[in-house]
């Protein structure tokens, strides 16, 4: 029997400069919700419906998007509202507050349990290409090549786990704080940060 999704809420999220002052300067950003639509909740029967609702929210977005970068809708410009497609996002909910899917005005679609198709390339580069290349320029003597690297592949990661954990608590069967927490190898109450992006 397949799976009931109950899409109660659309929220609208903007890229904006992290809160902290410490992690603005240093180029963190952090999602912030903007605007919610509320939602007649319709049953919803497998993965397929939901991903034909996620995909039907796209317009919609897109029409937030540039409204958010030009309010007025005096300026035409394709890089303005390709800039805006990447700033924006729209997270569905069910009535718990439960992310049942994340739709990007590109088209993507990410349900519960599908992880991103770029950051899943970015890995894959990352085992394959980046960590041999750093260990080979550790034996060149190219130290500052290798921290470069060693830079870029830390983001990769911190993204992978913050991926992971979204759905580790988003999904059908939630992971309790505890066992994350031990997976994480931190305290439950250090698991805000996680949650909000804030790694280590």
């Amino acid at each position: 029997m397949a799976r009931q999704f109950r899409p109660e809420r659309v929220e609208y999220d903007v890229l904006t400069a992290h809160p902290d002052a410490g992690e603005a300067a240093s180029g963190a950003t952090k999602w912030a919700t903007a605007a919610v639509d509320a939602v007649a909740p319709e049953p919803l029967a497998g993965l397929p419906a939901l991903k034909n609702y996620a995909l039907g929210v796209v317009p919609r977005l897109r029409d937030f998007a540039e409204h958010v970068v030009d309010p007025g809708g005096t300026a035409d410009s394709p890089a303005l509202r390709y800039g805006a497609y990447h700033s924006v996002r729209a997270m569905i909910r069910d009535g718990r507050g439960r992310a049942l899917a994340e739709v990007h005005a590109d088209g993507r679609a990410l349900l519960p349990g599908e992880l991103d198709a770029d950051l899943r390339g970015r890995l894959n580069g990352l085992v394959n290409v980046g960590l041999p290349m750093v260990t080979r320029a550790v034996d060149q003597g190219s130290y500052e090549s290798a921290l470069e690297s060693l830079v870029k592949a830390r983001a990769t990661l911190n993204a992978m786990l913050q991926a992971v954990l979204n759905m580790a608590v988003s999904g059908p069967e939630p992971v309790s704080r505890e066992k994350l927490a031990q997976a994480l190898r931190v305290q439950p109450s250090d698991l805000d940060g996680w949650y909000s992006g804030r790694t280590p």
